[in-house]
């Protein structure tokens, strides 16, 4: 079972956000390299895709949450359905074009903690060659120690 050991990094994603942490050490031990597994999780990168996705919403809805399209004129309620699909292709473009730049920039091993959902998608569009485990789980939420345990424990 592979542990979470001083610099390596932890990534975890879902659908709408994105951590990236470093793993630095917790203890006099482990920055001296004898307990390397004794790390505390520091975050380098915090991503909104929610954020992004509203706005253009926004732009593109009325306050009824209309698609601003007149039907009159040709725009049809599937243009708004297509245009849903493009949104959410595109955002997970975005999330593993950014998962594949972390994993470039890794200095050592890389863990990725990804929701199933969107873990086919990701993975079949980056390189795995710094991943040295892959958790499908959706762990954004949870507090870094509980992230680490689970990280580990998987």
């Amino acid at each position: 079972m592979k542990k979470v050991k001083v610099g390596d990094w932890v990534v975890v994603v879902n659908k709408g956000e994105l951590k990236a942490y470093e793993a630095k050490p917790r203890t006099l031990e482990a920055e001296a390299g004898l307990k390397e597994d004794e790390v505390k999780l520091e975050l380098l990168s915090d991503k909104d895709y929610i954020a992004t996705h509203k706005k253009l919403h926004e732009m593109l809805t009325d306050e009824a949450g209309r698609f601003k399209g007149d039907a009159t004129k040709g725009a049809s309620r599937g243009e708004e359905h297509n245009l849903e699909e493009e949104i959410e292709k595109r955002v997970l473009e975005d999330i593993a074009k950014d998962v594949n730049e972390l994993e470039q920039k890794a200095p050592r091993k890389l863990f990725l903690a990804l929701n199933e959902e969107i873990a086919n998608f990701v993975l079949e569009r980056i390189n795995q060659d710094k991943i040295v485990k892959i958790v499908k789980k959706d762990l954004v939420k949870l507090p870094k120690e509980e992230l680490l345990e689970k990280i580990n424990k998987a």
